[in-house]
C-alpha cells in the first residue's frame, strides 16, 4: 500500500497562500462569492429539510 504524503503543498496552494498572506482583507465582491459558495456548501452538505430553509434564505433579498 502507498504511503500518503501529508506535507506535501502543491505550487498552486502555495501560491494561493502567499496571496492571502499579502491580501488579508477581501474586496466586496470576493465576500460576495465567500458567502454564495458557503451556501452553496450548505445546500450540498446538509439534509433535505435544512436544504429547504437554507434554500428559502438565496430568495430573501429578491
Amino acid at each position: 500500500m502507498p504511503t500518503k504524503l501529508t506535507n506535501y503543498t502543491s505550487e498552486i496552494d502555495q501560491y494561493l497562500q502567499a496571496f492571502d498572506k499579502k491580501n488579508p482583507n477581501p474586496s466586496l465582491s470576493q465576500q460576495e462569492e465567500q458567502k454564495k459558495h458557503n451556501l452553496i456548501r450548505l445546500l450540498r452538505d446538509t439534509a433535505p429539510n435544512e436544504k429547504q430553509e437554507a434554500a428559502t434564505r438565496i430568495w430573501k433579498d429578491f
